[in-house]
Parts: structure tokens; sequence; C-alpha cells
């Protein structure tokens, strides 16, 4: 009685790959604003960190795609979509709320 193992390997590695996106994600918010100079110009350790969250980000959501597509399991692709849309949605989130507290404050004017 063989019963085939179904490979998880394209939702593994996006979920650990979301998770990763959602830890550097949070860590926009607590790295001070340092200037690095390199061969592209100055660049703060923010936006360098925030770059690297939405690239992680969509590259998680690929992979869950990709599982998807390879008819591997839902649940983990599933979470591996979700973790990359979040490391998406709080660098956008932020941006959202300031751009609508700048919107209060011009409506009250």
């Amino acid at each position: 009685m063989d019963s085939a193992v179904q490979s998880r390997r394209f939702s593994i590695i996006g979920s650990v790959t979301g998770l990763l996106a959602l830890l550097v994600s949070a860590l926009t918010q607590l790295v001070p604003g340092i200037y690095l100079s390199g061969l592209v110009g100055q660049a703060t350790w923010n936006e360098i960190l925030s770059t690297g969250a939405a690239a992680l980000g969509v590259i998680a959501i690929s992979f869950a795609v990709v599982a998807i597509i390879m008819k591997e399991g839902k649940l983990l692709a599933g979470i591996a979509a979700v973790l990359g849309f979040v490391a998406i949605a709080v660098q956008i989130w932020w941006v959202l709320l300031i751009l609508a507290i700048g919107l209060i404050i011009l409506n009250s004017l």
C-alpha cells in the first residue's frame, strides 16, 4: 500500500519567503534612517528594507501561484500568498495612512 506523497516544495518555499518578507517589512519601522552611499547614490536603510520587503512579497506570491499550478496543497500556497500580500500591504499602509492624514489636514483648512 504505497501512498503517493504530494510534494509541497513550492508552497513551503513561498511560505518561508512570505514570512521573511513580513519580518523585513516590520524592520522598516524599527531601523533608523541611516544614509548609505554606494554605486547607485544615496539611500537609507528604510528604503532598502522596504524595497526588499516588497520584492520578497512578490516572490512569495509567485511561489504560491506556481504551487497552485503544480497542484500542491492549497493551504500552504494560500498562506504564502497571504504573507506576501500582507508584507506589501504594510509598506503601502504607511503611505496610505500619511495620505489620509494629509487629506484630513487639508480638508480642515
